[in-house]
């Protein structure tokens, strides 16, 4: 487990159990953290934390990853709930995140997809070979990603996913129009100073992101001990340029993506007009007026479909 400073807006916390006791206080925050052992595997040298939810040995296993700048247990209500529905849950902190080793805020695509890989490696070895990945945005991508290579997994499911070198995916970033003209300097300066620090509300609108208790995601990252206000120009390069492993039409692992209608960063649009890509089982369930934080704000409305799907492939 990483050594990192738990430094909160107003305070700095002994622990994460301290700093989670802290948010239940102060904002009606459940304390699911308690429902959650915690471990770490191995990637590429690097010690990851993993979040886990037992349910039985038997029982089917979903892998879960983050979206960007967060750690598996902000999900904390969704995966408990999801468990409760009768599955085992590992979720991770990929490299550079929450409470895993790695420079904060530095990676790429193909490192987070390592990251996942492991992942599922450990929920083979930990309780069996029945297994989903779930992705949240950034996550949802990588996991879509690893559809198309990992032939271990029976399924994913993606909150929102991309082809982050289709010209489209330029949608996804806070300015659009400006992406397109700034992406070749983007990669020059991935390649010309890849460790320089690039502010997550740079290219994403945190404020336009409503997240339960905390008011908005700016509110909930800048007060978090653990969340990142930056990723490096490495991060930002690979994701404008890292390609699928294979053509979207070839995937073969069942993928259900699903996402609210209100999403401020990912279009319906854009995301149907991937979807209807696919020649693979597949799912689309759009949440009528949600947002983007879909999997923390509202836990409660998709958890059921999800899990539906899930009973479905395993």
């Amino acid at each position: 487990m990483a050594t990192i400073e738990l430094v909160g807006r107003d305070r700095v916390f002994s622990s994460l159990e301290e700093y989670f006791d802290h948010v239940s206080e102060a904002v009606g925050f459940p304390k699911l953290y308690q429902h959650f052992q915690s471990d770490t595997f191995e990637s590429d040298g690097l010690r990851l934390h993993a979040d886990i939810y037992e349910h039985s040995p038997n029982a089917p296993t979903i892998v879960f990853m983050p979206g960007t700048a967060i750690y598996s247990l902000c999900y904390a209500e969704f995966l408990y709930a999801l468990g409760q529905h009768g599955f085992n849950i590992v979720g991770f902190d990929p490299r550079g995140h929450g409470q895993s080793e790695g420079t904060r805020g530095d990676y790429t695509i193909s490192e987070l997809m390592t990251d996942a890989s492991n992942a599922i490696t450990y929920a083979i070895n930990r309780f069996n070979d029945n297994v989903s990945l779930i992705g949240s945005s950034q996550g949802g991508i990588v996991s879509f990603y690893l559809a198309a290579q990992d032939k271990r997994l029976k399924s994913v499911v993606c909150q929102n996913f991309a082809d982050l070198t289709w010209e489209e995916s330029m949608k996804l970033t806070r300015f659009p129009r400006l992406a397109r003209y700034a992406k070749p300097l983007l990669m020059k300066f991935g390649k010309i100073m890849p460790d320089t620090p690039v502010p997550v509300s740079m290219y994403l609108d945190l404020e336009k992101i409503k997240v339960k208790y905390f008011g908005n995601a700016k509110n909930f990252m800048m007060g978090d001990p653990l969340a990142l206000q930056s990723i490096t120009f490495r991060a930002l390069h690979s994701l404008a340029t890292t390609e699928i492993p294979k053509p979207i039409e070839e995937i073969d692992t069942p993928v259900m993506v699903f996402q609210g209608t209100a999403d401020s960063i990912f279009p319906v649009d854009y995301t149907r007009s991937i979807f209807d890509r696919l020649k693979v089982k597949k799912r689309f369930r759009l949440f009528e007026g949600l947002d983007h934080a879909i999997m923390v704000e509202n836990p409660d409305i998709i958890v059921r479909p999800i899990a539906e799907w899930l009973e479905e492939v395993h």
